[in-house]
């Protein structure tokens, strides 16, 4: 630490954070862009420069000494927009916890605060380095003090000094002021003399020094700009004293409340964690590793491990008696603790392989323990550490999943890795197994104080041994099939590739955007749809276009079918490779609904309306011929929810009675008996169905449905009036989930809501669709799963395996011969899952594909 000071334009700085950044909400959903870019400005300075003190000066809303002077000063500024005036108060809740100076006066700008203690800096020998975006402190430059002027967003900056300034921009300091003086300042509204503009300002303060040589040079001038500066002379003073920073401003200062005291306390790691400042919480130099506790950091004692080094020392560890507890962490070492307290470190690396404790040797010996029913274990991603062990023929048992635990607690804290989830709770020993004794009760006394206890310990934690065996089995497709596939889609594409072409009546590269959209737009001079000149050919814009020119039909054409032949035909091919199984990894901690998802490769994304999609699913068979797969999939599943949560009694009868729901909506909304429903108007209802469950706003049905948004927002009108309680129900959605700040599932997931806070209108927008549609998807969601559970313990006592799950899909494989007995287990399990008011209703189809059990 150096005897430096920096001190910061507040205002400035956070402005141009908050231009420069993409938007970023914290757990309550305000925005915080600005914050982090300022935070991270704040904290480069800091590490470049090392003051001793530091300091921040922010304008306060009241008029000025300027504004008394000149009635229309700042009259063309912007007015702050609402996104960064709520981040003020976090800024300065921020600054306050890190210890961080606040200067303000009430009368004169952040300008004036920062001269004048930079003055007072400077009188003391105090080197002073003043960081702003505005040339304004230009003028305040002298041998003690620079001016830091942020360019290019936030990420660099250029230092000012008498001699830079001199070099690049050819004044003196004092200079600057006489220079806006002469062209005024337009961010400012600072008139300067008409007409004259920077470069004619330079030359006449090069020529003449000051404002006042110009003015005592006047008759050596000529033309219009004598006349301007003649007409303009009293606007030209007014501007200069406008243009002043006043050094001696009346506030209350002491050099030593500026004094700068890193590292940082906890209690700013947890600002850092509350506001998703995720690359910060990250580095440990900025915070005190012995600093106070708070809020959900943990107490952890940081227990030195004993480094095992032979399989004998492992084996005595592992065989002690009243073991009940265990933790375990795998990296480059293995890491574990035992009973809340012991904790030792079994280092795999080749420099042992001498003593005989290699990876699977040390698994060896820990198999015991790992396999123990009355053994808890406490890990971190369950279903990835099973992976590891069965490898070696090792079983787990009886776990604590800590990164399942706060998947359902809180997503927006870290799940890419233990370290930075331990992190997150304020543990700087990111291979500390003994941790995640004190992190599993903090997750489960959250469990419990969220109510989600059961859900963790009855759906979501069987569930990993669910996924764990649908992942090992794998789904056979026929790669002859798929072969065939792509050996006829790679002769259309050829074959579109050559009629686009001949449309286009040159030669080019149709896969290339760039090329593509020369052709289209300026060769061919089809109309661009959108007022910017991008020229983009994405999807959404060449839809616009298909039904008038044949040569974009055969681009989407085209492109879906190369898409189809690289994503799906050569992806699956290589997924499969010699065994002819595709082994699918389930996400169960990914989405905010609570759905699972499906990568690497992608199986819930096959496509199902075209044919060539539909195509696909003839290559995924079962085993072998003696098998068959059994597809089962819920009817409605979300509508049934709808009506259950709304008891709309309207869609109750029509559920009860096995009604066609969107026929009976259609005779509803458009006033017509049964028998005179269109199917025009059956597929606009099945629209404004699920458009409802989504939140579908009229200008999204209306493009949905290729009519006006007046007609859209008359099918909405219309449905509301007939379907009373689904529009008090969904109202209701939005008004619980602001109160809380979050949604909930029949079954007690949350899902946090922050967006519903937010000032920014399309945020909160879309907040109040997800408060109407997580207790549809994610209930959905969650009786999938209770149904996955059902079905496995079900078939259990059967030659059927569960190789697959597909939104609302199940797909089963199955012997021939208990193929029909298999399908009416699954059928039961499924429609018994939950309990709802009105049936749930299965469809379950048994073929030799998947294509055929449809």
């Amino acid at each position: 630490m150096k005897n430096n000071a920096i001190i910061i334009d507040g205002n400035s700085l956070v402005n141009r954070a908050f231009y420069a950044l993409p938007p970023l909400n914290n757990s309550k959903g305000e925005p915080t862009n600005a914050v982090y870019g300022f935070t991270t400005m704040l904290l480069r300075a800091i590490s470049d420069y090392k003051p001793k003190f530091v300091a921040v000066a922010f304008d306060v809303s009241a008029p000025t000494f300027r504004h008394k002077k000149y009635e229309l000063y700042k009259a063309t500024r912007k007015k702050m927009p609402d996104e960064l005036r709520v981040q003020m108060p976090i800024l300065k809740q921020m600054l306050n916890l890190m210890g961080i100076k606040i200067l303000e006066l009430a009368g004169f700008e952040a300008d004036d605060i920062l001269g004048t203690v930079a003055n007072n800096f400077s009188k003391v020998g105090i080197k002073t380095y003043i960081v702003t975006g505005d040339k304004d402190a230009l003028q305040l430059i002298n041998d003690n003090t620079s001016v830091l002027i942020t360019k290019r967003g936030l990420s660099e900056i250029f230092e000012y000094t008498p001699a830079t300034l001199l070099e690049n921009l050819f004044l003196t300091p004092s200079q600057i002021i006489d220079y806006k003086a002469l062209c005024g300042d337009s961010s400012y509204n600072i008139p300067g003399v008409t007409g004259v503009g920077d470069k004619t300002a330079t030359e006449l303060i090069k020529d003449f020094k000051t404002l006042d040589g110009v003015y005592e040079n006047i008759e050596t001038l000529k033309g219009k700009l004598k006349e301007r500066l003649i007409t303009d002379k009293e606007n030209a003073y007014l501007s200069k004293d406008l243009a002043t920073i006043d050094i001696a401003v009346p506030i209350e200062f002491n050099i030593s409340e500026c004094n700068l005291s890193m590292p940082f306390s906890s209690e700013v790691k947890r600002f850092f964690i509350d506001n998703a400042f995720k690359s910060l919480v990250k580095k440990d130099e900025l915070f005190d590793g012995n600093a106070a506790v708070s809020n959900d950091t943990l107490k952890v004692e940081n227990i030195e491990p004993t480094v095992l080094g032979t399989s004998e020392e492992l084996d005595k560890i592992v065989n002690q008696k009243g073991i009940d507890k265990l933790t375990i962490l795998f990296s480059d070492t293995i890491s574990f603790a035992l009973n809340n307290s012991a904790s030792f470190r079994i280092n795999v690396s080749d420099s042992l392989l001498s003593l005989g404790l290699d990876f699977g040797t040390a698994l060896k010996s820990l198999a015991p323990l790992l396999q123990d029913k009355k053994v808890q274990k406490i890990v971190f991603d369950a279903k990835a550490i099973k992976k590891q062990l069965i490898k070696n023929s090792i079983k787990l048992n009886n776990y604590f999943d800590i990164k399942l635990a706060q998947y359902l607690v809180d997503l927006s804290q870290p799940l890419d890795s233990v370290g930075n989830l331990l992190q997150s709770y304020g543990v700087a020993n990111y291979n500390c197994p003994t941790a995640l004794f004190s992190l599993q009760k903090v997750l489960s006394d959250k469990l419990k104080e969220l109510n989600m206890a059961t859900l963790f310990s009855d759906m979501e934690l069987p569930l990993v041994e669910v996924l764990f065996n649908m992942e090992q089995e794998g789904f056979k497709v026929d790669t002859k099939k798929l072969q065939e596939l792509g050996a006829d889609f790679s002769t259309r594409i050829e074959k579109l590739s050559n009629e686009i072409q001949s449309l286009a009546n040159q030669t080019f590269n149709v896969n290339s955007p760039k090329q593509l959209g020369k052709v289209l737009f300026e060769d061919l001079k089809i109309p661009y749809p959108k007022k910017d000149n991008k020229l983009s050919t994405a999807s959404e814009i060449l839809e616009q276009l298909e039904d008038s020119y044949p040569i974009v039909k055969k681009v989407i054409e085209f492109r879906s079918l190369s898409k189809l032949n690289s994503t799906y035909v050569e992806g699956l091919l290589r997924a499969a490779g010699n065994s002819g199984l595709v082994k699918t990894e389930f996400k169960q901690m990914l989405t905010t609904t609570g759905r699972l998802s499906s990568v690497e490769p992608n199986l819930q994304n096959i496509p199902t309306r075209e044919d060539e999609g539909r195509e696909l699913r003839k290559a995924f068979v079962a085993k072998d011929s003696s098998r068959v797969l059994i597809c089962a999939d819920y009817s409605q599943i979300e509508l049934r929810l709808l009506a259950h949560f709304s008891a709309d009694p309207i869609m109750l009868a029509a559920f009860k009675d096995n009604l066609d729901i969107h026929l009976q909506t259609a005779s509803e909304v458009f006033g017509v008996p049964l028998a005179d429903v269109t199917s025009k108007m059956r597929r606009e209802a099945k629209a404004v169905n699920f458009g409802i469950i989504y939140g579908i706003s009229d200008f999204g049905l209306a493009k949905n449905l290729g009519v006006s948004r007046f007609v859209a927002k008359d099918y909405i009108t219309k449905y509301f009036a007939k379907f009373t309680s689904i529009k008090q129900y969904l109202d209701e959605c939005i008004s619980v989930a602001k109160q809380h700040g979050y949604a909930t599932t029949l079954f007690n997931r949350q899902r946090r809501i922050p967006e519903l806070q937010s000032s920014n209108p399309h945020l909160r927008g879309f907040g109040e669709r997800v408060a109407m549609n997580m207790p549809l998807q994610g209930s959905a969601a969650d009786i999938i799963k209770l149904a996955m559970l059902k079905v496995e313990k079900a078939l259990v006592s059967t030659s059927a395996k569960l190789i697959l799950q597909v939104h609302d899909e199940l797909i089963v494989e199955a012997d021939k011969k208990d193929a029909e007995q298999v399908a009416k287990l699954v059928k039961e399990s499924m429609e018994t899952a939950a309990s709802l008011k009105v049936p749930l209703t299965v469809d379950a189809g048994v073929g030799n594909s998947w294509f055929d059990c449809k």
